[in-house]
């Protein structure tokens, strides 16, 4: 085979094409066509014996096929507009070129030729496709480069066509519908006078429509003739119920559709911005939680001294912006001792701030009795609650601990309370509690502390370590055994060690009772890791704060306590 070089230009959406030469031999090349609006290609006139649109061949001794713009009229050889050739059995047009094909011998491409199509490979063959020609069946392949399509008209499928809804008279598209010179169908016009109404001549627009000039329209859905003749729509705008409106989510804003669902400069409404931090959900502008929208900005009112609670409310004196109020962090008070939300049922849990309540009674199988929990008071972290007891039988045994929780216990409830804190951290736990208790029997009034070895526990993950803080004692002995007495947080405790069989428990008793309290409670976790009883790698996950009840009676009223991680 000889070798020869394409001089055309690659254009999108090549193809692939066959030129014949002697026998078997068969020369393939690239020769790319397009086919778009742009372009104007449309499909070429179907005929089994013709060789490109715009080319006619006459395969009585073989197959050709013309050049662009050419033509091939074959006996047993001819010469083709635009190139020539000399063809025996089978040829192929040469596009600014030639190519002669001896009977039965092989493909020459002259110089400066390039090739515009292909030939059938045999004498007597069917012609191959071309540049926009046809199949051997007669199908159209594609348009034809440099065939512009008619206004009104867009190229599908490599056919030049009118819109949905309009046909193609006379080169002209046209809604038959309405078009007096073509009432019905093409040529069909109506009589001086009539007008074209839903396909049909008549003196007068039927019912719905209205006589626009000439034609009668639909004023309540055209986009050029929307509520009135000649009012048209402007560009992204659509004519519904006799109006033009932009797509649903939009409005129409200086003059153009515009988004009001997710833009935070026409938030809902074309005038309305959001603040700055804020963004724009379903047409609402939302600040993230829990930030309000303060003067232009979104403000976290939770700790903005200048906006506590809400906007506008600011912090004076020694208070602080705490969790939305403005609070002494030195009070241990939040005033009222009304009970709120009262229960006696066992598990049962109140929310309270950041805390919760847990009417934890975790040992009642062992003895007799009930308990209750209630909430009363509440200023930002700073919380009240209170207890009542009735415990018998088993006086060794705890039967409850209702108390008020603080992170981690056994699942998260609240997220923003601050926990876990790794030991090796510098940041602070400081708590307050104030309380008084009045009660017969064995009771203790303490903080418990849990650390794990992970962050963030789950509901299966036990901790490795349990850390009791007693306030206060009325005849209860803690697990394990006096190990010293430690000076922590400002006073003596007596230091118990000890395990429960499924953790450490280390026990600080106050060498005297308290009743109102003010520590940093990571005094004790580093106290334990000095003693290398625990890691400075784990995690303090849970305070609780309540009351181990043995056995009696009483009642523990909390009238302030918080804890915060600073």
């Amino acid at each position: 085979m000889r070798s020869f070089r394409s001089t055309l230009s690659p254009l999108a959406s090549p193809q692939m094409f066959v030129i014949a030469g002697h026998k078997d031999s068969k020369l393939r090349v690239l020769f790319a066509c397009c086919c778009s609006v742009a372009l104007g290609c449309s499909s070429g006139t179907p005929n089994a014996s013709s060789g490109a649109t715009g080319g006619t061949s006459d395969a009585s001794g073989g197959a050709a096929v013309a050049a662009r713009g050419g033509s091939v009229s074959n006996t047993s050889g001819g010469a083709s507009n635009g190139g020539s050739s000399a063809q025996g059995a089978g040829g192929a047009t040469a596009l600014g070129g030639s190519v002669s094909t001896a009977d039965g011998g092989t493909t020459t491409v002259a110089q400066g030729g390039s090739q515009a199509g292909t030939s059938a490979a045999s004498q007597g063959g069917a012609p191959s496709t071309a540049n926009g020609g046809t199949t051997s069946a007669g199908a159209p392949v594609g348009g034809t480069c440099g065939n512009t399509c008619p206004s009104g008209q867009t190229c599908q499928n490599s056919v030049c066509a009118c819109a949905s809804g309009t046909t193609s008279c006379s080169g002209a598209c046209v809604d038959t519908n309405a078009d007096a010179k073509n009432c019905g169908g093409c040529g069909k016009a109506c009589a001086t006078g009539l007008v074209c109404s839903q396909g049909v001549c008549g003196s007068a627009c039927a019912a719905r429509l209205s006589l626009c000039g000439s034609q009668c329209v639909d004023l309540t859905g055209s986009a050029t003739n929307c509520g009135s003749c000649g009012n048209v729509c402007p560009t992204g705008q659509t004519c519904s119920s006799s109006a033009c409106r932009c797509p649903v989510g939009q409005a129409v804003c200086g003059g153009a559709c515009q988004d009001i669902t997710t833009n935070v400069n026409s938030c809902g409404s074309c005038t309305t911005v959001c603040a700055k931090g804020a963004s724009c959900v379903a047409g609402a502008c939302q600040c993230p939680s829990p930030q309000a929208a303060c003067s232009g900005s979104c403000v976290d009112i939770t700790k903005d001294a200048q906006n506590c609670g809400a906007c506008g409310t600011k912090c004076s004196g020694t208070t602080q912006c705490l969790y939305g109020a403005c609070v002494d962090p030195s009070s241990v008070n939040c005033g009222s001792a009304t009970q709120v939300g009262k229960t006696c049922t066992a598990s049962a849990s109140l929310d309270v701030s950041k805390y919760w309540l847990n009417n934890n009674l975790w040992g009642a199988s062992s003895g007799t009795g009930s308990q209750c929990i209630w909430r009363t008071c509440q200023s930002g972290d700073l919380v009240g609650w209170g207890t009542s007891w009735n415990w018998a039988n088993a006086p060794s045994s705890v039967k409850s601990y209702a108390s008020l929780v603080v992170g981690w216990q056994w699942g998260w409830k609240h997220t923003d309370t601050g926990l876990p804190v790794q030991l090796s951290s510098t940041k602070a736990v400081n708590c307050g509690w104030s309380f008084t208790v009045n009660q017969t029997g064995t009771i203790d009034v303490a903080y418990d502390l849990f650390a794990h070895n992970i962050a963030n526990p789950g509901t299966n993950d036990d901790p490795t370590d349990e850390i009791m803080i007693w306030l206060y004692n009325s005849g209860a002995g803690p697990i394990g055994t006096s190990q010293a007495t430690p000076s922590v947080a400002g006073t003596t405790w007596d230091l118990h060690r000890g395990t429960n069989n499924r953790w450490n428990v280390f026990s600080y008793v106050r060498t005297a009772n308290a009743t109102t309290s003010v520590m940093n409670l990571m005094d004790f976790m580093k106290d334990l890791v000095s003693r290398g009883w625990m890691q400075n790698t784990k995690y303090l996950t849970a305070v609780q704060a309540g009351t181990e009840v043995f056995v009696g009676n009483g009642q523990l009223d909390t009238s302030g306590f918080y804890c915060r991680v600073q």
